[in-house]
């Protein structure tokens, strides 16, 4: 757990976003993308870990239960495919495609962040 300045409410997602980016990046992560949007959906932050790519989805919720039962299946679906699609654009990865995981950062007005790596598991293939 992280503690993370707030601002008012109609910045409180993109503050979240940009929490989570300093958390990540203070890990050793490195941003690719911000608010990457396909016609799949979107990915809050891409980032890359080592030899993974990892997106990265950031809930701000009243509380934490909140904001971690907020990830839907099909939102899972989505960022999968959005991250399909970013990986299919980039050509370097043709020949070998990333590790690809899935993280999640939950943020709440407590200025409470709560990261959790590998949240689950594609179910898109390669």
């Amino acid at each position: 757990m992280q503690k993370c300045k707030s601002i008012t409410s109609y910045k409180q997602g993109v503050n979240a976003e940009d929490c989570a980016l300093k958390y990540l990046q203070n890990l050793g992560m490195i941003c690719l993308e911000k608010r990457f949007k396909t016609p799949y959906g979107e990915i809050d932050l891409l980032m890359q870990d080592d030899q993974a790519i990892v997106a990265v989805e950031v809930k701000y919720r009243k509380s934490l239960t909140q904001a971690a039962y907020s990830i839907r299946p099909k939102q899972q679906l989505r960022i999968q495919q959005t991250l399909e699609f970013w990986i299919s654009q980039h050509k370097n990865y043709s020949i070998s495609p990333p590790f690809q995981r899935f993280d999640v950062v939950l943020v709440c007005p407590a200025e409470i962040i709560n990261y959790y790596k590998n949240a689950w598991i594609s179910e898109v293939t390669n």
